[in-house]
């Protein structure tokens, strides 16, 4: 074997063209393989970073109308709390920005308020301090905070003695009892700092639903068990609350199911991606290695002559090849840690919110990639191998053998065949994500994104009443409007494509009250005048709300076109009519005053659901962002913007400056990165398809000199000679088109979900791709062919 190991180094500085290109093919393979492999080694493979992880469930309510789950009533928590046989513990949650002044900038932070047990549950230790206590969930006992590591070093520069001490939070004194370890966070959250969830039953009773929950498995328990542990308690709870739980279920998740749940097909798509790329890159070595094998028959010849055996032979091969592919999995490694901190730097939200800090190149990363390298050195080395094994020696010896050997060899061509069916794949599959994608990008948001900025008011806590809340957001837009540049301003309590919003039941005023829990949903902002002139979201009919719509006024709303079409049908006029809005005060009237036009609200591929409108002067409700409309480039004016609130409160924290702009980008960053990534894969692919339709049909050409100079001899013209190697190409190319459009079509339809107004049999991507890889294989054909056309018979036949 030192010998084998010995000769084969020398064969490959030999033969530095090949080695380059071999080991570039693999490591390009194996490099982008190793990268994705990171990724879904953190997101699927990888036990979440808490004590005992299978243990760990969500559980959530499950709305009657669509079946999925949903945020959990207060209420119900506290009985679920109280009456589960399954559970050690459960825990509630609710993100929540807080603000944070004193002690430097006033800022707002990412924060959770979470029951005492949210800890526990997840069994982190904290770094300095301890964790809540059950007494601190309690109302006038929950003035104590734990921060995130990042926070204590950024903002306290890492006091050891912070523990006890006070900061200032939503314009409240709190204590710090604690500090957590850096990179601890519940997944999908990336709060800095935790507060307490001090639940009162009477309180609770009246709230809506807006809690998470998060739950330890009892040992022996299993989800089964607790899943029938609580469907024997939802029917009890129905009946003491019909009116507010009538048809709701309840639902238990696991925590690793939860977490991968959104992100494992498109993973599992880009992972199948690089496979393949990494398979075309082991055909185009493979038809490399052959080819030189083919040159190297005589020297092979003469060692069986010598009496080496077949096998041996082979393994000389194999060694060959294996070196190749560890020279490339070296490379492939490094360019996977470089291709990795690019993806962590473009990860999505839907992906980057579970787990970032553990996508690393571990040891399970490096032995994949090791795994990797030895299998695709012995998967492109055996066909040399096997065909040496299998070599006339006769033939071998003979001087003349090798001007006619190999111009047909069914094995290159068997490869070249699957390379172009690989790339169909491949293809037809980045094809239909840009076709998906460009379709996603031309849907209309329903308002109008450029030139608008906006920004969160960090007001929680500040205001106790609402006539000081009123005045405070009166004076804040007059100073905004009449800033130079601004055209409109506006506030609403969540903002279109932000992740975030509102929901309630209603029913029209002249229709009988529906049964419980059989009530239309329907989406709630609530806006201050001038909302809908900074978003521009057109006025259909009716009118918007104005400064005369305050508290002591009747309640008004405005819907939106999708409420109108669904509950007001045959051109009925909704304006004027009243619904039935169960929001803050349940049942109560109000009058719709006007219609809008139809906002994605959730996201860009959801189609505009039922909304409605309500005005912040008659239900004040947080939290506030402020959305104004320039004439020009709106970043221009954020400094002046923030000088005019904190002219009016100094140390009011302003968080999440952003444009309209962003959060349209932001809603298809997902597809987009699955598009670019998938795209990127598929010209890959492409690329090496091609190299290797290229080298096959030179390597053809070269061993079929002396025959193509005694056809010209005989008459064949250049377009003759032409035309015989284009066929070959073209009809190699033709055959790996049909075994890849059957490919496609079984492969394609595991990505249904992340098509958007694409079926995954679209007749154009299909045409188009296979109008591109035919292009592509005809100028990969071109060359050899006018080489092969240029051959002079005299020089050809010169060498017999």
């Amino acid at each position: 074997m030192g010998k084998d190991l010995k000769y084969g180094f020398r064969m490959l500085l030999k033969s530095p063209a090949f080695t380059i290109l071999a080991v570039a093919a693999l490591a390009l393979g194996i490099g982008a393989n190793t990268a994705i492999f990171s990724v879904v080694n953190a997101v699927l493979i990888q036990k979440l970073p808490y004590k005992d992880p299978d243990r760990l469930v969500m559980v959530w309510e499950q709305s009657p109308r669509t079946s999925k789950t949903n945020v959990v009533n207060p209420l119900n928590f506290i009985e679920w709390k109280n009456r589960n046989h399954s559970f050690e513990q459960i825990a509630a949650m609710i993100a929540f920005p807080q603000s944070l002044s004193g002690d430097g900038e006033p800022e707002q932070v990412a924060a959770m308020i979470v029951s005492h047990g949210f800890f526990p549950i997840l069994g982190v230790q904290p770094l300095l301090g301890r964790w809540f206590t059950p007494d601190e969930d309690t109302p006038g006992k929950d003035n104590v905070v734990i921060l995130s590591e990042g926070l204590w070093r950024r903002r306290y520069a890492a006091d050891p003695q912070i523990v006890g001490k006070k900061i200032t939070v939503n314009n409240q004194s709190r204590e710090i009892v604690g500090v957590m370890p850096a990179g601890f966070r519940f997944p999908f959250s990336k709060p800095e700092l935790w507060s307490t969830l001090a639940l009162d039953r009477t309180r609770a009773a009246r709230a809506g639903r807006y809690l998470i929950t998060v739950a330890r498995l009892r040992d022996g328990a299993t989800i089964s068990t607790a899943q029938a542990d609580m469907n024997v308690l939802q029917p009890q709870l129905i009946a003491e609350r019909p009116q507010f739980n009538s048809k709701w279920g309840i639902t238990v998740v696991g925590l690793k199911q939860q977490v991968s749940g959104d992100v494992k097909t498109p993973l599992v798509v880009l992972l199948g991606a690089v496979g393949l790329v990494l398979l075309i890159a082991c055909a185009n070595v493979a038809n490399l290695m052959l080819m030189r094998a083919a040159g190297r028959s005589h020297e092979v010849a003469i060692r069986s002559a010598l009496g080496a055996s077949g096998w041996r032979i082979a393994r000389q091969l194999l060694v060959e090849s294996t070196m190749l592919a560890v020279i490339g999995g070296a490379l492939g490694l490094a360019i996977g840690v470089w291709v990795m901190k690019l993806l962590v730097a473009a990860l999505p939200a839907t992906i980057s919110n579970v787990s970032i800090e553990t996508i690393r190149i571990d040891i399970t990363v490096f032995v994949f990639a090791a795994a990797v390298s030895l299998f695709t050195g012995v998967l492109f080395g055996l066909a040399p191998a096997l065909k040496a094994v299998r070599a006339d020696v006769q033939d071998g010896l003979k001087s003349g053998g090798r001007g006619q050997a190999g111009g047909r060899s069914v094995t290159r061509n068997v490869l070249v065949v699957a390379e172009v069916a690989l790339s169909m794949v491949l293809l037809v599959g980045a094809g239909l994500l840009i076709r998906s994608f460009a379709k996603l990008s031309s849907v209309d948001p329903g308002f109008d994104a450029p030139h608008v900025l906006s920004m969160q008011l960090a007001i929680a806590g500040r205001y106790r009443e609402d006539d000081a809340f009123f005045n405070f957001l009166n004076r804040t837009l007059e100073r905004v409007r009449s800033v130079p540049g601004v055209e409109a301003a506006g506030t609403g309590h969540f903002l279109p494509l932000d992740g975030m919003g509102s929901a309630t039941g209603f029913w029209r005023n002249d229709h009988p009250k529906p049964d419980a829990g059989a009530e239309p949903i329907t989406q709630v902002t609530v806006v201050m005048p001038g909302y809908f002139a900074a978003m521009r979201i057109p006025l259909i009919r009716g009118r918007v709300f104005n400064e005369r719509d305050r508290k002591d006024t009747p309640p008004v709303l405005v819907i939106n076109q999708a409420l109108a079409r669904q509950f007001y049908p045959n051109g009925e006029d909704p304006v004027g009519k009243r619904l039935n809005v169960q929001w803050n005060h349940p049942g109560t009237p109000y009058e719709i005053v006007g219609m809008v036009g139809d906002v994605h609200q959730t996201g860009m591929d959801k189609d505009p659901a039922p909304a409605l409108f309500i005005a912040t002067l008659q239900e004040p409700t947080g939290p506030v962002n402020l959305v104004l409309r320039a004439h020009g480039d709106p970043k221009m004016l954020t400094q002046t913007i923030q000088r005019e609130i904190h002219a009016i409160e100094p140390d009011l924290p302003i968080a999440n400056v952003r444009t309209m702009d962003d959060f349209v980008s932001a809603s298809v960053a997902a597809p987009r990165f699955n598009t670019i990534l998938l795209g990127g894969f598929a010209a890959l692919a492409l690329v090496l398809a091609a190299v290797g339709i290229f080298g096959v049909i030179s390597y053809s050409v070269a061993q079929r000199t002396q025959e193509l100079g005694l056809r010209r001899a005989l008459g064949a013209n250049t377009w003759n000679v032409m035309r015989m190697i284009l066929v070959q190409g073209i009809g190699l190319t033709l055959i790996g088109l049909v075994i890849g459009v059957a490919g496609a079509l079984a492969v394609t339809r595991l990505m249904r979900a992340l098509l958007f107004d694409v079926t995954a049999t679209d007749t154009l991507t299909f045409a188009a791709v296979s109008t591109v890889l035919l292009l592509v294989a005809f100028a990969a054909c071109y060359l050899p062919a006018r080489r092969a056309a240029k051959v002079d018979p005299m020089v050809a036949l010169r060498y017999e």
